[in-house]
């Protein structure tokens, strides 16, 4: 794996975070009024919480005393809050102390705030100070020149601080950074060297010397420097450099592959300071190296709440989702990133490699391009991505910078990963079982990369054995346990999963990961109570879990609850209100209803949450779009289009909506702006061929398929599109064959319903043959045997849609579909079992009308008219127009005695004119009720 360096310039040369109040402890409290005299002395000896105390004692008796607000400024300062230090200082000014003394702390606490404009005010040069104040007073405008980037201006004031002291380490420091940023390592190097001479105790020296070390890939020199000033006893710092000095240190850790001491030094980081986003990145960095793919996600979730612009995190994210094989959304976060800074030339090569593992050479090429050096030709171009997902290609740096550059990685496992980013299994297992044995960590990520690639090759077997020899050999180990189940689910085993995960939980009852995973195969065994009680424990761990709560709104969602999926949703968002995941999913809940306008509003404040991404303009657009307001889905699509204007999602969608707008030229004009930059995108090509066809061109929309037929990543897809143009043109026969020619390609679920279909329209003899081929090697295929079942049903073919049904009940008893359809056939059959079936579904879902219908009439059937008499009134009410149900109402209302009610329900389905199979059956019924008429209701 290459290395993944984590951006620390900002940090160093910009004190870009430095603004967040870090608010550490320091030494012991102290008891009694001990003065403030008491209190300079314990700012002196580093009790900084001590004098903070007796300043605040001595400004209860005494709120003018400017000495006190000094201590009290001071003291702040110390404890990691400038804001408070920079109100305390300025009311010691306001009360009459010199400015020789309140001048370099607040000048440290404007740095600090990065109230750089304000520092260069307030800390003049005409003041009358004495020379030691007066060259701190200059490196501090120096610095403020520095993170201004006016570099001149402070290279000027750090050699004025020099003349008057010239052996100031900090002054010594401050162009040493300037030598950085103008990649003049040696200078720098020599200037930190004269730095440490002057002070040879000085941390931020220290620091400065490991800075050029990782700079120059030196990282166990660069740790050695940051351990070394870690270990100072009484550091002359400020709290915020102590944090990034070990942020420093973990990052370095990392770059070595010392993952367990990186996390060791990450997680002191996080209970430093929990909001901070650059520790949550660099585990996410660490966790990735890990190979915990999921768990790297949460983390960089969590960054982009906070810092949905963030271009480290977006990239970071693109190369998971890459690594994941989730090519859309890399694809989706590396766009973001491009919209962010087109320069970045990392995100560039990742984001062609992302085109090229799905097969859209031509955008690839297209995307490489500007990120290669002269006029490479397509062939040059082709070979650079070749040659680097040959190599992996897959990390923010490095891998990504594979195509078009060498990298070189010290990572052990890097050829094995490569291996499996490129799809080489085998090679990928030979490289880790040749590889010499390791540390813990080491043997937890050979093993977990051993599962992984079984699992991919389908050998899951192997994948168990492989997680059950790690589990045994470490059984208080919960990951290993976790991984273990992970691949007991992919070979089907359930139960032995269950008893895996469980034990990882036993291990470590409050790991949410463990948790999610059994709430997940709850769920999936239809144990809903079990889950959501998996998922509340998760929310009483961490409240604002956005994972738990999205988990319980897909749980609402499969039990029919809408309504709860709508709040889990929205709770969602509270909770991470700048993640686009819970706005995306309320968005598609509300679509699904038919509340367009609620989407559109859900969409709207996405767009507000993070104003620049295109991703939710693009939301929100086609939001508009399905609301009905075309005209006002164009601008958040234009929008989208020229921030990512090489996503061809967004610029399809603009396409689609100025189709809408009748724009035909322009929206041609986009589409196959999309097709030229990548002739494989398939949802533009359909649209482009669907415009042509609109237009009466049925050739020139053949045309299209057929170009996409001639490329072999899209010979099947063409097929299909194809299929789908004679389909629309009614031409089934034609269609038929079309599909059946992919089939020959790519023998793919969509087109063996397509195929069905087409031959059905047809008037095929047993269309259904092409469903029961693919059932039988896909014996799971839920979708596909309820369309099998159904096609039976409708057919009148009892017996084997009751098969079907009863096959479909087996794997999921809670299947309300398969419940009442069976509980249907099974009335028509006579079959005593139709009564309990059905009540099974009545009790799943009793306010639905159809399940209403199927339960009552089975009851009818069992000579319980009575009982079903109220349900039908129900039913009837729910669905006014279904004049099956009001036939079965009749039937009841006859059989318990109301004539004249069966009488006047028949002759209103004889005026709505209504054609049902029963019709035939309704008419005798009305006659024997001596009604009116001799056709009977209906006629």
């Amino acid at each position: 794996m290459r290395k993944i360096k984590l951006n620390t310039r900002t940090v160093r040369y910009g004190s870009l975070l430095l603004s967040m109040g870090l608010l550490l402890g320091a030494c012991g409290l102290t008891g009694g009024d001990r003065g403030l005299a008491a209190g300079v002395q314990d700012q002196a000896d580093g009790k900084y919480r001590a004098a903070y105390i007796e300043a605040k004692k001595v400004l209860q008796k005494d709120s003018k005393n400017g000495p006190a607000w000094l201590l009290l400024g001071r003291a702040s300062l110390m404890l990691g809050d400038p804001k408070d230090a920079l109100n305390n200082l300025q009311k010691a000014q306001a009360n009459g102390v010199p400015e020789a003394e309140w001048s370099v702390p607040m000048g440290q606490a404007l740095l600090v705030t990065q109230q750089y404009d304000k520092l260069l005010k307030t800390l003049s040069l005409d003041a009358q100070l004495d020379t030691p104040i007066k060259a701190s007073v200059l490196r501090l405008r120096g610095d403020a020149y520095r993170a201004l980037e006016q570099f001149d201006q402070a290279e000027q004031s750090y050699k004025a601080a020099l003349a008057l002291d010239p052996k100031d380490p900090q002054s010594l420091l401050g162009l040493a950074k300037l030598a950085s940023i103008a990649n003049k390592p040696d200078a720098a190097g020599q200037y930190v060297q004269q730095a440490l001479t002057a002070s040879p105790e000085s941390p931020q020296a220290w620091v400065a010397k490991g800075d050029l070390a990782f700079d120059a890939g030196e990282f166990a020199a660069a740790e050695s420097d940051y351990q070394k000033v870690l270990g100072f006893t009484k550091p002359d710092w400020l709290p915020q450099e102590h944090f990034y000095t070990l942020l420093r240190l973990a990052n370095v850790q990392a770059q070595q592959n010392k993952l367990d001491a990186a996390l060791e030094s990450i997680q002191t980081l996080e209970k430093m300071s929990p909001e901070q986003p650059y520790p949550r990145y660099l585990h996410a960095v660490v966790l990735y190296k890990q190979g915990h793919l999921d768990d790297a996600v949460s983390q960089l979730q969590q960054v982009l709440k906070g810092s949905p612009n963030s271009e480290q995190a977006q990239m970071l994210m693109g190369a998971v989702n890459y690594a994941q094989g989730n090519y859309a959304q890399a694809e989706m976060y590396l766009s973001n990133v491009m919209g962010i800074n087109r320069n970045n030339t990392k995100a560039r090569r990742l984001l062609a490699l992302t085109f090229y593992r799905e097969g859209r050479s031509s955008q690839a090429l297209n995307t490489l391009r500007p990120a290669v050096e002269g006029t490479p030709s397509d062939a040059e171009l082709l070979a650079l991505l070749q040659g680097a997902a040959a190599a992996g290609a897959g990390t923010p740096e490095g891998k990504a910078g594979a195509a078009g550059k060498k990298a070189v990685s010290s990572d052990p496992f890097a050829p094995a990963e490569e291996a499996i980013a490129a799809g080489q299994g085998s090679e990928a297992l030979s490289l880790l079982q040749a590889m010499p044995a390791g540390d813990a960590a080491s043997e937890a990520r050979r093993s977990r990369l051993q599962v992984i690639t079984y699992v991919r090759e389908k050998r899951a077997g192997d994948a168990v054995k492989v997680a059950a020899e790690y589990a045994s050999k470490h059984p208080q180990d919960s990951a290993a346990h976790l991984v273990y189940g992970t691949a007991l689910i992919a070979a089907g085993q359930r139960p032995e999963a269950r008893a895996q995960y469980e034990q990882a939980a036993k291990l470590d009852p409050k790991d949410l990961a463990t948790l999610l995973s059994l709430g997940s195969l709850d769920s999936l065994e239809g144990r809903y109570k079990d889950a959501a009680g998996r998922y509340d424990a998760v929310l009483k761990q961490d409240p604002r879990n956005e994972a738990a709560m999205m988990a319980l709104g897909r749980l609402a969602m499969v039990q029919g609850d809408k309504a709860g999926a709508i709040k889990w949703c929205k709770q969602a968002i509270d909770a991470a209100p700048k993640s686009p995941t819970a706005y995306i999913a309320l968005m598609m809940l509300y679509s699904q209803s038919g509340q367009f306008d609620e989407a559109v509003g859900t969409a709207t404040r996405l767009v507000e949450a993070v104003p620049d991404n295109p991703g939710a303009l693009n939301a929100l657009g086609a939001a508009q779009m399905n609301a009905g307001h075309a005209s006002e889905a164009l601008k958040p699509l234009q929008q989208a289009v020229k921030l990512a204007p090489e996503a061809p999602l967004y610029r399809t969608n603009l396409a689609r909506a100025q189709l809408i707008n009748k724009n035909t030229k322009d929206a041609q004009s986009n589409l196959e702006q999309v097709i030229k930059a990548d002739p494989g995108q398939l949802q533009a090509v359909a649209l482009l061929a669907s415009v042509k066809l609109q237009a009466h061109d049925l050739p020139g929309a053949l045309s299209l398929a057929r170009a996409l037929q001639a490329q072999a990543d899209t010979k099947a897809a063409g097929f299909a599109l194809e299929g789908d143009l004679y389909m629309a043109n009614k031409a089934y026969g034609d269609a038929a064959k079309a599909y059946q020619q992919g089939l020959k390609i790519s023998y793919d679920r969509s087109l063996v319903v397509k195929t069905f279909l087409a031959l059905s329209e047809d008037g095929a003899e047993k269309p259904e043959a092409v469903l029961s081929d693919w059932l039988a090697k896909h014996p799971d295929d839920a979708a596909t045997r309820m369309l099998l079942a159904q096609h039976y049903l409708t057919h009148k073919q009892n017996a084997p849609a009751a098969a079907q049904y009863e096959q479909l009940l087996k794997a999921n008893p809670s299947d309300i579909n398969a419940l009442n359809n069976l509980a249907w056939v099974y009335t028509q059959q006579g079959n005593g079992k139709a009564l309990a079936i059905a009540e099974r579904a009545y009790k799943l879902a009793p306010t639905s009308p159809s399940v209403q219908d199927t339960y009552a009439w089975a009851l009818i059937a069992g000579d319980q008219a009575l009982a079903a008499l109220p349900i039908l009134v129900k039913a009837a009410k729910a669905a006014p127009k279904a004049a099956a149900i009001h036939y079965h109402l009749a039937v009841a209302q006859a059989r318990t005695g109301d004539k004249a009610g069966a009488r006047t329900t028949l002759e209103s389905l004889q005026k709505s004119a209504a054609a049902f199979d029963d019709k035939q059956a309704a008419e005798i019924l009305y006659r024997e009720l001596g009604g009116a008429g001799a056709g009977g209701p209906g006629a």
